[in-house]
């Protein structure tokens, strides 16, 4: 069988099939556009059928390639972290923003980082931006899971900034010390797990990632109030959290954070399809 036979017969959408193939012949996919013509051989059209099966079973295609693409850089990505999201593109723009109409050394703090994909990207853009932005500050990814800080290291090593970049295993701020925090011009970045169990249980595309990564509790808020109580607890300089948050949840987190900081400027932002996605906590 030969390319565009296989292409054809596959019952994946074409795009998803071409990127599959050219990740298994180790090709860009503009190959498999030219050279439909070319034979394949029995190894990797059996390779491809599997692999159909399981992203047909509603495996993410970034599992089935061990790739994904964020912010225009590659990351290393499998079962033990959630695919990045196009829409969290935007929280990173949002904090570069806002980190370079400051003149303060930032210490940047990403929760939850799963495959570094925010705080890397946020040290690469530093880098090419501003140079001095970049070297007078500090970057820090904090997740729960042993696994998900595994694969972070390897794409911050990938990228060159593992020497940058510092990751810890803790749950949310819980391990890094409060003294450590007091006094500094924090930019901290939390897209934890929102979805309720409800959500988590019903979302067929989301069932082959962790629940780990997906779950938070009740109304999708348990992580985020256990945040907010952290750092209530910090006298930080300064203070710029961003929260990635299920649409539904923008009133009730916006709640949540005006009880806990009452002279904070809140700012909710949306996503590119109009959706309320992002809440902005200002402090100093």
């Amino acid at each position: 069988m030969n390319i565009q036979g296989l292409i054809q017969e596959s019952k994946l959408p074409r795009l998803e099939a071409e990127l599959l193939l050219a990740f298994l012949i180790q090709k860009p996919r503009e190959f498999i556009i030219v050279h439909e013509k070319d034979i394949l051989s029995l190894v990797i059209i059996k390779k491809f059928k599997a692999a159909e099966k399981k992203r047909l079973a509603n495996w993410p295609l970034a599992y089935l390639t061990g790739h994904k693409e964020f912010y225009g850089l590659d990351f290393k990505v499998n079962k033990n972290v959630l695919v990045p999201r196009p829409e969290t593109e935007i929280l990173v723009e949002i904090i570069l923003n806002y980190a370079c109409q400051k003149k303060n050394d930032l210490d940047f703090i990403d929760i939850g980082t799963g495959s570094g994909a925010i705080i890397i990207t946020l040290a690469n853009e530093l880098k090419k931006e501003t140079e001095a932005l970049f070297d007078a500050a500090s970057f820090l990814g904090l997740d729960i899971s042993k696994s998900a800080l595994t694969v972070a290291r390897q794409n911050a090593k990938i990228q060159n900034l593992h020497k940058k970049i510092a990751f810890l295993e803790s749950n949310l701020l819980k391990n890094i010390p409060t003294e450590s925090l007091k006094d500094a011009h924090l930019v901290i970045a939390a897209n934890l797990p929102y979805l309720t169990p409800k959500q988590t249980r019903e979302e067929p595309s989301i069932s082959r990632e962790p629940k780990l990564a997906l779950d938070g509790g009740l109304d999708g808020l348990k992580y985020y109030r256990q945040l907010f109580k952290q750092l209530q607890k910090i006298k930080p300089a300064s203070l710029f959290l961003i929260c990635e948050i299920n649409p539904e949840q923008a009133r009730h987190i916006k709640l949540e954070a005006q009880k806990t900081w009452p002279r904070a400027k809140l700012k909710i932002i949306k996503d590119l399809s109009g959706q309320k996605r992002f809440i902005t906590i200002s402090l100093g």
